[in-house]
């Protein structure tokens, strides 16, 4: 079984594959030079942000998702993406109204879609009333959706898992 873990960090986005290639021939980990502080620095102008803002911070992932499949030919034949920080775990908590505390939450294309229609159509004021988003992402977590979005478009997924 292999693995990708996509841990989507302030300014960072690192991809890694598990039991890809056993002889070590190719890379299992590449780092993507963008994460949520970054997307939101570069992209979010509005609040709420304007489609455009949205598009472009997808568009900007999906094109590092990109290079990182073009350097980790597995990426591709992923049995389970496992997707960590504070963006995904932001995202599932939202989706079950509070924090994580029972294990991993395996979150939907559909329920991933569903929040960040919500948070980012939203004000930062509005968006600090939403169960389970940790008040120190209220401002960025626009753009940390957008990373989680791209995630899963860019690699056709059905689903993602969150740690718990």
């Amino acid at each position: 079984m292999t693995t990708a873990v996509i841990m989507i960090g302030p300014e960072t986005t690192t991809v890694s594959i598990t039991d890809a290639d056993p002889d070590g021939d190719t890379p299992s980990a590449y780092v993507i030079p963008r994460g949520m502080q970054f997307l939101h620095r570069a992209h979010i102008t509005a609040d709420p942000p304007l489609p455009e803002n949205l598009t472009n911070a997808i568009g900007d992932m999906m094109d590092h998702l990109d290079d990182a499949a073009r350097e980790l030919p597995a990426l591709g034949d992923v049995d389970t993406v496992i997707v960590t920080g504070p963006a995904a775990m932001a995202i599932a908590a939202v989706e079950i109204g509070s924090a994580i505390r029972n294990g991993d939450v395996v979150l939907g294309r559909d329920a991933v879609e569903d929040v960040f229609r919500t948070l980012a159509t939203e004000t930062a004021e509005q968006r600090r009333h939403n169960p389970g988003l940790p008040s120190d992402l209220v401002d960025v977590i626009p753009a940390g959706c957008c990373a989680v979005v791209a995630v899963l478009r860019s690699l056709q997924l059905g689903s993602i898992t969150v740690p718990g």
